[in-house]
This record gives C-alpha cells, structure tokens and sequence, in this order.
C-alpha cells in the first residue's frame, strides 16, 4: 500500500488536535476552514484511519489519533531541523541546534562554545532549555532536543551516553557556617546534626548520593540550584552539589568544599538518540564541545573524560 502522507497532512492534524476546533486551526494555518477539512480528510485517506470524532460543539481525537500525535510532533519537528540544515549548509554555514542541559553545564561549557560559534557562522541558531536530568532526557527521547548534556538520570536503550566530564559532590553552605572553615576535610558522618536540604531525585546528583547511602534523610527538596541558594543562605542548612555550582552566579556567598572518603561524584554525559543522525550544525556543536573540554581549566573536584 502506497503512503501518500505528507508533512502538510502532519502540520493540520497538530493544529486541529491542538486547538479542539478546525476554525481556530485554520486560523493559527492561515487557511479557509474548507482547505483544512478537505487537507484532513485526505490524511485520514493516506492513513487509511480516522483522525477525528467530530460533534457540533468539539472535536476529539480518536483512540489511534491520540497515540500517533506526538509521533507526529517529533516527525515536523525532524523536518524543520533538516530543512533548516539544509538551508544553513548552502548559505556556508548555519542550521538551527535544539539544546537541552543542566544549568551547570551551560554556565561552564556551553556559553562559550555558542558565543564562539555565533561570531564563527552568523546564521547558526539555538533554541536551548535547562533542567533536571529526566528533563534533559526527556526532551532528547521525544525529539524536542537533539543534543543533551546532563548526568545520566536512568537508563534507556533509546538513548546514547557519550561520558564527557567526571564531577566530585561535596558540601555547599553559607559563608559563616560551622562547616564553611576548617583544617579538617568534612567527614559525611559529620553532617548530621545540620539540616539537609537535597536536590529532588529526578536530578543526577541525588541519584548519584541514593546510591552511595552517605546522607541521612532531607529536611527539604529542591529541584534546581536557584531554589537551593536562597535557603542555604538563609540557613543553618547544607547541601551536597556538583563541584560545577561553585562556577555558577548563584553560589555567590556560599562555600563549596570537598568531602572525605567516599568520593561520589556524577558523570556529565552527551546524550543523543541512538539510530538519528546528527544535523551538521550539531555535530559542529558536539566537535568544538569536545575540543574546549580537552583545552580548558576545570574547578577543582571537574576533569573531563575525552
């Protein structure tokens, strides 16, 4: 059977889905409401299925239509990146990078790397958004990243993880705490009697202490490093971070020290989607990535892998 589907079919079957109504997609389409009806038909046609349940007051996807839309999203998605390649590789240089990344990361690895780049090919674009490791995942496993740099959050056969840096936890507390001076390296078992407020376990650092079973139970949980400061300012509190937020602005005022034996650390991965080849434009991201980590200097308790 021939599969006449076509990526104008895809982009009306996502607005319709998304608006609920075919005028309100005709409208975000620039369309009559007589070409969309007419472009849909004709994709439930090459579908060989019904896309809608159509009523007088709304319009509801069928069971089928619900499962397929975000296949649906990632395959304009994959369109649009490729056409943008395209475009960028003939005008010399350019393309358009989908970047999902720990905030650390960015701070430290990736800013300079994007300006660079940007003064390099003026007509290369980036859309880039930060979180926690199962976002970062996330975001790559449904095609709305294409390149992801975090710590491996859990497994997924789905997914590469190319190992790119090897970052020490320890301690973080305000200036001025007990814990902040000392000859002594602070000892884990010596953390106890303060509170402990911990990154959420969707992060990798928190995975990462869960499996070493160093840290008792949190007084507080936090999912990223701009919630954390304020309270460990505010604080008799602790917390256990990667060595990278002491490069952060928000750790400004507090205290990263390293801990005694047991090293824990995380493991800073490049995650792509096995099986998806890489745009031009992001193998050019992941190249120079990999060269200014093998050149610069990390914070200490940082050192890179490759």
């Amino acid at each position: 059977m021939v599969n006449n589907a076509s990526i104008r079919h895809l982009r009306c079957f996502v607005a319709v889905a998304e608006e609920g109504s075919f005028a309100r997609a005709a409208d975000r389409l620039g369309l009559t409401h007589s070409a969309l009806s007419a472009t849909i038909k004709a994709a439930e046609a090459a579908m060989g299925v019904g896309l809608f349940h159509r009523t007088t007051r709304r319009v509801e996807l069928t069971p089928a239509a619900a499962g397929f839309l975000p296949m649906a999203r990632v395959l304009i998605r994959d369109f649009d990146t490729a056409i943008d390649d395209l475009r960028g590789q003939a005008g010399g240089q350019g393309g358009h990078v989908r970047i999902a990344t720990a905030t650390s990361v960015m701070a430290v690895v990736l800013t300079p790397v994007i300006e660079a780049l940007a003064t390099q090919h003026p007509d290369m674009r980036f859309t880039i958004r930060d979180g926690v490791s199962s976002d970062v995942q996330n975001r790559v496993l449904t095609g709305d990243a294409e390149l992801g740099f975090t710590s491996r959050w859990q497994d997924d056969a789905a997914l590469s993880f190319r190992p790119l840096l090897r970052d020490e936890l320890g301690l973080v507390v305000r200036e001025g705490h007990p814990l902040a001076a000392g000859p002594a390296v602070p000892r884990w078992d010596g953390l106890a009697p303060w509170p402990y407020v911990a990154l959420t376990l969707d992060t990798g650092t928190r995975v990462a202490l869960q499996g070493a079973g160093v840290l008792p139970q949190p007084r507080h949980e936090v999912s990223t490093f701009t919630m954390l400061a304020p309270l460990l300012m505010a604080g008799d509190g602790f917390s256990i971070v990667p060595a990278l937020f002491g490069s952060l602005p928000v750790a400004r005022g507090l205290v990263f020290r390293r801990m005694a034996r047991p090293n824990v650390s995380r493991e800073i991965c490049l995650i792509t989607r096995r099986g998806r080849a890489l745009s031009a434009a992001a193998q050019t991201v992941m190249a120079q990535v990999l060269r200014r980590l093998r050149l610069m200097d990390l914070p200490e308790g940082s050192r890179a892998l490759r």
